[in-house]
């Protein structure tokens, strides 16, 4: 990987068995990142997160600066020991959130050449982002990945602002990466966190080739797929994450930001097994009552890019509250092992705390194994292919 500074550490490749290394340990790709936006996945804990396969967890660095803030969190020595968890931090910009809310209420905010500016109302603090300022709070919370700061844009953006926002994107991770040096030189950290760059450019190959170029002579260790990832139609702009697994560096991680469903995890898996997936889908449709299942058959089924790997089951659905099997059974997570689907009915119908978790180590559980069975090459059309390589 080209290094915009020569005496900066030149590691995170991805190492044989697709694992990369960082300063809290490994992680084996593909993976799933549950949301941890505010430093906690919301209804379990660090020890839930462990149990059942979860390696490491995304949070909103721009979320933490405002509250707890970067004092409370250095304080306690870092975010690892403020939410004692022992495994792999990745933290996003936040700029994402606000760029989206821009867009959609311009009058809350503008888009500069030096950042961002968002003023949710007259009464709240107005947030500035700067390329630089994201990677001082990241490093500040001690993160393994930072993501630098990027111009994010929808699919109903036209070819000028998609232009306008790659060109911003590839400016502001130069900005990015010379405070990523300045930070690794006055902390003279031995493990310095993994520095990823988004890719923007729409559904334009172009721009998307022409953004990656510019990524990599200036020192991305790692690929982020920007830009909304489902087209208007609500389908995964899969050609353009083929593109993105083709022009970079076949050694670098690449996170897939936003892309959750079961199904979509299975296809880009069949292009590349590089991921780093992270969504809000699996814990939020668990504290709604909404699960996941393998077909019974799971153990003998390749895995397709559809839904025919598994069900849906809503369990507050009446017929849940008479059926004593669990969940899911071939699931080895604590719920299954332990407790039926009448139950968990009974504590999502009285509205019982225990119910968000339960559901959550369930739905946890069931993209951790599904992602076992990517990396073994349960994969229908690919023997688990090698980083960079199509399957």
């Amino acid at each position: 990987m080209i290094s915009a500074d020569p005496a900066a550490p030149a590691g995170h490749r991805l190492q044989a068995g697709h694992r990369l290394e960082t300063g809290h340990g490994s992680i084996v790709l593909p993976t799933f990142l549950p949301d941890g936006t505010r430093a906690s996945v919301r209804a379990v804990d660090s020890r839930d997160l462990a149990t059942v396969g979860i390696q490491a967890v995304m949070v909103n660095a721009m979320h933490l600066a405002q509250r707890p803030g970067l004092q409370a969190v250095r304080r306690a020595g870092g975010l690892h020991h403020f939410m004692a968890w022992d495994g792999v931090i990745v933290s996003d910009s936040g700029g994402f959130q606000i760029l989206s809310l821009i867009r959609k209420r311009g009058q809350i905010g503008s888009i500069r050449s030096n950042g961002v500016t968002f003023q949710e109302s007259p009464d709240t603090k107005k947030i500035v982002l700067t390329p630089e300022k994201v990677i001082e709070w990241q490093f500040g919370l001690r993160s393994d990945v930072v993501i630098a700061l990027d111009d994010c844009t929808g699919p109903e953006d036209s070819p000028a602002q998609q232009l306008a926002s790659t060109e911003r994107t590839i400016r502001w991770f130069r900005q990015a990466r010379q405070a990523y040096d300045l930070q690794c030189r006055q902390r003279r950290t031995s493990e310095p966190p993994l520095l990823v760059g988004v890719v923007q450019g729409g559904t334009d190959p172009t721009l998307r080739q022409r953004c990656v170029d510019a990524l990599v002579e200036s020192g991305a260790q790692g690929f982020g797929f920007g830009g909304w990832p489902l087209n208007s139609a609500g389908e995964l702009e899969r050609d353009m994450f083929a593109l993105l697994a083709r022009i970079t560096p076949p050694d670098a991680p690449l996170f897939a930001l936003g892309v959750g469903r079961p199904e979509h995890l299975v296809s880009l898996c069949g292009l590349d097994t590089r991921w780093i997936f992270d969504c809000t889908i699996p814990t939020r449709d668990a504290r709604h009552g909404r699960l996941y299942a393998f077909k019974p058959d799971i153990a003998s089924r390749q895995l397709t890019p559809d839904r025919s790997f598994y069900q849906n089951i809503y369990i507050l659905d009446e017929e849940n509250s008479r059926k004593d099997q669990p969940i899911c059974p071939t699931c080895d997570c604590p719920t299954c092992q332990r407790y039926s689907r009448s139950y968990l009915h009974h504590l999502f119908r009285v509205k019982d705390g225990l119910a968000d978790r339960l559901a959550t180590l369930h739905n946890l559980r069931f993209y951790t194994r599904l992602l076992e069975m990517i990396r073994s090459g349960q994969l229908a059309g690919s023997a688990a292919p090698e980083p960079g390589g199509q399957g």
